[in-house]
């Protein structure tokens, strides 16, 4: 069988997304496709716009099952994030992964991981100190210049982890379209970046949002009310000032002295826009700091971090076709419905979707929604 895996964080599900689901269909012709999607939370340190249940229903109009990327993956640097998919999707048994990128040239990014590894850690240290993202010193040090483009970096992430799990799937890449992710304003064409269309849908421009997702998926947003980092500052304000410097220093990534940084300035901050342009360095990205501030919110520490092996992994959302896939699974890996006796194997992912549920006034938990099933 050909199962085909999308490593993704729908945030929100769009055209886009619904191009790369096509584009690899074709590349592929798969028998069974699967996303492992981020849950309410995001690798670039953010709330999702709408919960995992909401976007899981979204894409199950285009895949035949969706399973939760990890919470500490999915939260995590490019190659945790790459690993963590990619570990998930080894244990899926997904024979396929494609992936988007600016290049669109598989066998160039492999070209550059390899000369990635004969980069050392003494090698990256002058670039990193001098406010080089990690990224951004790979491409320097390999003189690489698709390495600059972040689906690029992130492409070379999912080969790098491929390698180290000893995974022998099939890799392949389709052209990114629209605009950059980052792109504020929205594009001319029917594609458009995933930031322009949060702030669209946080404006409450359902015509706008319309031409570019899902119509039904765009209003039920609109409705609820599109998320955004500025519910949880009041909350991090809080952490923060109770918090001792002592415990500020056993979050995971909390390096060099930032723990005094964010105890000096969330005092004088008046939001989280405010506050993280306060902490800001050229050391230190908006990224990752948005990473730092999701780790304090959620009081995970560099020994959960390094104890964390996910045994367990939550199904989302399945198709008649997906579900006959997953019987097929016998290992107990994956679970449909989580119960009480789940709960330590999901600890992460249940404290993470509470409180973004606090944050958000939102109901929906991973003990009181089961499984979303279409009977297609």
């Amino acid at each position: 069988m050909k199962i085909l895996s999308l490593i993704t964080e729908y945030n929100p599900f769009h055209n886009g997304h619904i191009y790369h689901i096509k584009k690899s269909k074709e590349i592929v012709d798969p028998d069974v496709t699967i996303a492992v999607m981020s849950g309410n939370y995001t690798q670039r340190g953010e709330l999702a716009v709408t919960n995992k249940f909401n976007r899981a229903q979204a894409a199950l109009d285009y895949v035949d099952l969706v399973v939760e990327l990890p919470l500490l993956y999915a939260t995590s640097f490019a190659d945790d994030f790459a690993y963590g998919g990619m570990f998930t999707s080894k244990k899926l048994g997904a024979s396929h992964i494609v992936f988007g990128s600016e290049s669109n040239d598989i066998e160039a990014l492999k070209s550059a991981y390899l000369k990635s590894k004969s980069i050392s850690k003494n090698d990256l240290a002058p670039l990193l100190s001098n406010g080089y993202s990690y990224p951004r010193a790979i491409s320097e040090l390999t003189n690489e210049p698709t390495l600059k483009e972040p689906n690029n970096t992130l492409g070379m992430s999912y080969i790098k982890a491929s390698d180290i799990l000893n995974y022998n799937v099939s890799l392949h890449t389709v052209k990114r379209v629209g605009n950059h992710y980052n792109d504020n304003k929205l594009s001319q064409s029917e594609f458009s970046s995933a930031t322009s269309l949060r702030q669209t849908l946080l404006n409450g421009d359902i015509n706008q949002a319309n031409q570019f997702m899902p119509k039904h998926f765009a209003e039920k947003i609109i409705r609820d009310g599109a998320v955004t980092n500025e519910v949880m500052f009041e909350t991090l304000k809080v952490i923060i000032e109770r918090s001792s410097i002592e415990d500020l220093k056993k979050i995971y990534t909390m390096t060099e002295g930032l723990e005094y940084r964010l105890k000096q300035q969330i005092i004088k901050a008046s939001s989280y826009e405010d506050f993280i342009n306060k902490i800001k360095t050229k050391r230190y990205t908006r990224t990752r700091l948005q990473r730092l501030l999701i780790y304090v919110l959620l009081n995970i520490t560099n020994e959960d971090y390094n104890n964390y092996t996910p045994e367990k992994f939550r199904v989302l959302a399945m198709n008649q076709n997906g579900r006959e896939y997953l019987s097929k699974i016998q290992d107990g890996s994956f679970i449909t419905n989580v119960t009480k006796k789940d709960a330590l194997d999901f600890y992460y992912e249940i404290k993470g979707t509470r409180i973004y549920n606090t944050l958000t006034n939102q109901r929906l938990n991973d003990f009181n929604q089961p499984v979303i099933i279409h009977s297609t």
